[in-house]
């Protein structure tokens, strides 16, 4: 009862602060932001998008049905509710007791995530895609435990249709999705080692690098070059020679968050990061009881990763892309416990 009681109230605390600001609009509401241009697009006085999520929110206003308030108020429920309870379900495992309790743990872990509720106090598409990515997962696991071949065919179209969707919304995010769960059959995170496979697949990066096949993410990571303020990282990647050096660099500044220009990145790194690692190290250390699901998360997290790392060189922009690795390692961490546990067990009772 104390999970449950814990919970609701991390839920009641947050929809009060959401509420708080939609009653002063001009403090949710600043100026600056995506959630402006999302805004101005919906209201058609913008016309150029990268993404499907304002043609969705022009749609609904050509039908009289958009609201900035009521769009915000759907990514809260979403945000604050429905997604960490499917991260919570997402987690459970066949056989193992305390469902309940396992569901709640995650579902507060999830809760106290400071960039997914700040995405829910606007009109951002982030939540939303995190909400599409988690539901492709919830098809992924039962594709993996379906025993029926028609079966099998039906969640592989709708896994395929989420990861359309989430390449719509950005572009990396459905290949990755996609060819993870295509490949994610031959790849085995139990056999996983530094020598074997961490370090031959930095050398491969390096070569690819060096063939020219990272243009298109240079030219993007460039981007970044005109961006004001002490959230860019500086990292350029103009050396084949460096070039392992800067990922690593920037492996562990971008997706470790250990980079801190202002005291946030202090307070993220300790409320995102840390829970992270820990989740990290506990897969990799308890590797040997993961099953295909994991397979899979790890599979998407490291695609996934590569790319938006040599892509990205901003560590505001770098919070959001990486939630879906967090929130993948997170669920890993509580399967693999899960799973160990019920293995301890029949090992003593057999």
């Amino acid at each position: 009862m104390i999970r449950l009681f814990i919970f609701i109230a991390l839920v009641v605390v947050k929809v009060c602060f959401f509420f708080v600001f939609i009653s002063n609009p001009t403090t949710l509401f600043s100026g600056g932001s995506d959630a402006d241009f999302y805004d101005a697009y919906a209201l058609g006085e913008e016309s150029l998008t990268s993404s499907v999520w304002p043609d969705w929110l022009r749609a609904l206003d050509q039908v009289g049905l958009y609201s900035r308030v009521g769009v915000s108020i759907f990514l809260m429920a979403l945000g604050v509710i429905i997604i960490p309870v499917l991260c919570g379900r997402l987690a459970l495992v066949n056989g193992y007791p305390y469902k309940t309790r396992n569901c709640l743990d995650i579902a507060i872990a999830i809760s106290m995530y400071p960039t997914l509720f700040y995405y829910t106090l606007d009109i951002y598409r982030d939540v939303f895609m995190l909400f599409v990515f988690l539901s492709g997962l919830l098809f992924v696991k039962w594709s993996i435990h379906a025993v029926f071949s028609w079966k099998k065919i039906f969640y592989a179209l709708v896994i395929c249709a989420h990861g359309y969707l989430l390449y719509l919304f950005r572009g990396y995010l459905g290949f990755a999705f996609l060819i993870s769960y295509l490949c994610s059959f031959m790849f085995r995170v139990r056999k996983m080692s530094f020598i074997l496979h961490v370090v031959p697949m930095l050398i491969a990066l390096n070569i690819f690098y060096i063939m020219g096949f990272f243009e298109p993410l240079m030219a993007y990571r460039g981007l970044f070059d005109g961006v004001e303020g002490g959230a860019s990282l500086g990292i350029r990647f103009d050396s084949a020679f460096m070039f392992i050096p800067d990922f690593l660099l920037n492996l562990l500044y971008q997706l470790f968050g250990l980079y801190f220009p202002n005291i946030m990145a202090i307070f993220v790194f300790f409320m995102e990061s840390i829970p992270f690692l820990i989740a990290l190290v506990y897969v990799f250390k308890n590797r040997a009881y993961a099953d295909n699901f994991v397979n899979f998360m790890v599979a998407f997290s490291i695609i996934y990763s590569i790319i938006w790392l040599l892509g990205n060189d901003n560590l505001g922009t770098a919070m959001r892309l990486r939630m879906y690795v967090y929130v993948s390692f997170i669920i890993c961490s509580l399967i693999i416990y899960q799973r160990k546990k019920i293995f301890l067990k029949e090992q003593v009772f057999s």
